[in-house]
């Protein structure tokens, strides 16, 4: 099992909620500039490591054998510093998509493509958002996979509708089947939401190797699976409560915080 880290985005939302401290709230604006500012999302500390490490070292208790790491050009130099600084119990391979703005980005979807292709991924593979900061052990997801012996999206129920229209909204059936998935949903027809945290079958990476996407759509990881579902089967690993912290706003990075805090 190979297992990829989507981590070549530019923390657009991120940086404009700090910008925006800096006018409301210039003393909350000093204390988090150094965490935040010019740091990207999957290298920014949270209870004395960067988002990625957790991600990593909780890929280090499945039996993936190899971690690709997908950054941009802007960004690159701080995935190898870390990188040099880490000593991994599986090889690391970083992936720099050349891109340098936000305007240039390839999208999760392309960079997720760029790896598979460039480094002729032809195993079953584990794919992750770099912005995703899980409390969900990967050993459980993969205990799953080997179960159910099909694709997998993991999925956890949201309250917040407005949450649900913004996010991969997934039905399955009473045996965790999948039986429709949306991205953005105008009426979700669930309250099941799925982060970007995919297990893919061996057989479904070739397929998706094979896919063509609409540039628009390009940061859309969840099209993919939206696209497969009818066409093969794919499985949800349902869990009632939120297994991840989206860090994609300083809420969610305070509460992640918190939650690793006292988790130690």
């Amino acid at each position: 099992m190979k297992a990829v880290i989507l981590a070549a985005g530019y923390g657009t939302r991120l940086e404009k909620e700090l910008a925006d401290l800096k006018e409301s709230s210039p003393k909350k604006y000093i204390i988090l500039r150094p965490i935040v500012e010019g740091i990207a999302k999957p290298m920014i500390n949270v209870a004395g490591k960067p988002i990625v490490q957790h991600t990593v070292e909780n890929i280090e208790r499945t039996d993936a054998d190899k971690i690709f790491i997908v950054t941009n050009n802007r960004y690159h130099r701080q995935f190898e510093e870390w990188k040099d600084s880490y000593n991994s119990r599986i090889p690391l391979k970083l992936i720099n998509d050349r891109t340098n703005t936000n305007d240039e980005r390839l999208g999760a979807v392309y960079d997720l493509l760029l790896v598979l292709k460039q480094e002729a991924i032809e195993d079953d593979t584990l794919v992750i958002a770099g912005d995703n900061l899980l409390k969900l052990d990967l050993r459980d997801l993969v205990g799953f996979f080997n179960e159910v012996q099909t694709s997998i999206v993991v999925a956890y129920r949201e309250k917040d509708r407005d949450r649900i229209k913004r996010s991969a909204c997934v039905e399955f059936d009473d045996n965790h089947l999948v039986i429709s998935f949306e991205e953005k949903p105008k009426n979700p027809r669930s309250d099941w939401i799925c982060p970007a945290i995919y297990l893919y079958s061996a057989d479904t990476i070739k397929l998706i190797k094979e896919m063509k996407f609409d540039h628009d759509k390009r940061d859309f990881i969840g099209n993919i699976p939206m696209l497969l579902y009818s066409r093969i089967h794919i499985h949800a690993f349902a869990r009632e409560d939120k297994i991840r912290f989206d860090i994609g706003t300083l809420e969610e990075l305070a509460q992640a915080e918190s939650y690793f805090r006292g988790a130690r």
